[in-house]
């Protein structure tokens, strides 16, 4: 009977997790996605620039937040629109 339990909690998690996997989210949440990632590369350039310009004491540290905020809405938006997004290491 465990044996039976335990085959079912594996197999529910693999086609939850499945699912969540080829789902597609909202049109609202795919537009505001785009709209973000449209508009991002440019506010990140302005910041790092006065973070640089203004010799702020954690400027390379603010400026790499920015660039992985930017690389995080692209993979959000290659994600809204239906593309496959790889991990370094494996698949997601």
């Amino acid at each position: 009977m465990r044996k039976t339990i335990e085959w079912l909690i594996a197999l529910t998690l693999a086609g939850t997790l499945a699912g969540c996997a080829t789902t597609q989210p909202p049109v609202r949440i795919q537009e505001a996605i785009g709209t973000m990632n449209a508009h991002m590369p440019e506010y990140v350039a302005e910041a790092n620039a006065a973070l640089e310009s203004g010799e702020h004491p954690d400027a390379e540290r603010l400026t790499g937040v920015g660039v992985r905020l930017q690389e995080g809405m692209e993979a959000l938006d290659r994600w809204a629109e239906g593309e496959n997004i790889q991990q370094e290491g494996g698949e997601q």
